[in-house]
């Protein structure tokens, strides 16, 4: 019996031991995290109105849960290398289970900031500890497509959150539509504990590599363009279609639904371009620089079939100038792979902080179009810019 338990184990350690098995690990943990922060898109601008909060408090309920991402990834990434991946996995998923138990029970706004910051703090734990985990298992060969599958995670959560957060708020309610996911993320962070992952042996991490800044310094600006991207589109995007068309929740989330699947597609296909061929280059600087000529697209079409045609080439064009980052960091990183993706995660965070609360900043004084257009010049510029510095700095 003794050695049956044994045969067992080591055939449980090697499946373990698999890239492929640990992909699918990573790709259902941020998939999960991404389908709960997509639930509150298409319900929100129909339940502020009973908490008494107007389109300008939106953004900053958005906005708290980048501030937690900010203030968390790298803490998070730096102690992944030190205890491992699973614990940080685990730990994340547990309290993204407790944040959507509390926006179900969520009665005030102040109740709405505690919940999205608990969400940032989880987001923080499985995001790091997760893309760490992809690297140390994965042929850097390979890591761009791996990559992008796990960002197709993020898209495919993208995708169902607001579906599926419109459906239930429309059918079951607005306490149904947290407690219902809640229990699954409680159920997914606990079978991460049934599945043995390879561990890190400890060491001290470097927030910046020796004689990186400058390569760093480019893939902050990257990320930071394109969550800045999302910070703006998440939150506003629902209030202007919901201005413009009169579009309800369903709707809402199906327009959202459109921006993910593009990316569901582009992502890993670019991932797989960039292992085989590079070009970096032409990648971040036209996806960032077409990314911007979509968004102005998105907010002037006339009609909600055009609007999703551009919402689809928006998705495309900020994937590819995404994905690559990806890979670059993990080799300016070598060996500390923790410290590499929390490093990552402030940037994304940075972008969805400021995007929401510059939008909640100018809502105010400004029409929506104009903070969607402003957005769509800060993409352009920062495109040109970064294919004339990628350039000089010979990346692959």
């Amino acid at each position: 019996m003794g050695r049956e338990t044994g045969v067992r184990m080591l055939h449980r350690d090697r499946i373990a031991a698999s890239p492929d098995t640990v992909l699918a690990l990573v790709v259902l943990v941020i998939f999960m995290d991404m389908m709960i922060y997509g639930l509150l898109i298409p319900v929100f601008p129909g339940y502020a109105p009973r908490l008494g909060v107007d389109e300008s408090v939106i953004g900053v309920v958005f906005g708290v849960y980048a501030v937690m991402l900010l203030f968390f990834s790298i803490p998070m990434g730096l102690l992944s290398d030190r205890v491992g991946r699973r614990p940080l996995i685990v730990a994340g998923m547990l309290l993204l289970a407790l944040a959507t138990a509390l926006f179900g029970f969520s009665t005030t706004v102040t109740h709405l900031f505690v919940a999205r910051m608990v969400q940032g703090v989880s987001a923080a734990a499985t995001w790091s500890a997760g893309l760490a985990l992809l690297a140390d298992t994965c042929e850097p060969s390979r890591l761009g497509e791996r990559m992008g599958f796990a960002l197709s995670a993020v898209s495919l959560g993208t995708v169902l959150g607001p579906v599926v957060g419109g459906l239930l708020f429309e059918y079951l309610g607005y306490t149904a539509t947290f407690l219902i996911p809640a229990v699954l993320v409680a159920v997914v962070g606990l079978a991460v504990l049934a599945v043995p992952v390879q561990t890190v042996k400890p060491g001290r991490s470097r927030m910046v590599p020796r004689g990186s800044l400058l390569p760093l310094a480019a893939c902050g600006v990257v990320v930071v363009a394109v969550s800045g991207t999302y910070g703006v589109v998440d939150p506003y995007l629902p209030v202007h279609l919901h201005a413009v068309f009169l579009a309800s929740p369903a709707t809402i989330g199906l327009v959202f639904a459109v921006l993910a699947v593009a990316a569901i597609l582009a992502q890993p296909a670019v991932g797989r371009f960039y292992d085989r061929h590079g070009g970096s280059r032409h990648l971040i600087g036209a996806g960032l620089f077409f990314s911007g000529a979509a968004l102005v697209a998105v907010i002037g079409a006339p009609a909600l079939l055009l609007v999703a045609a551009a919402v689809f080439a928006l998705g495309v064009a900020l994937s590819s100038a995404l994905v690559p980052v990806m890979p670059i960091m993990a080799g300016l990183y070598r060996g500390s792979q923790g410290a590499a993706y929390g490093v990552y995660n402030t940037f994304f965070s940075v972008g969805l902080s400021i995007g929401p609360f510059a939008g909640a900043a100018l809502a105010g004084r400004w029409p929506l179009s104009a903070v969607f257009l402003l957005q769509a010049m800060v993409l352009a510029v920062v495109g040109v810019l970064g294919w004339i510095a990628l350039g000089r700095l010979h990346w692959r």
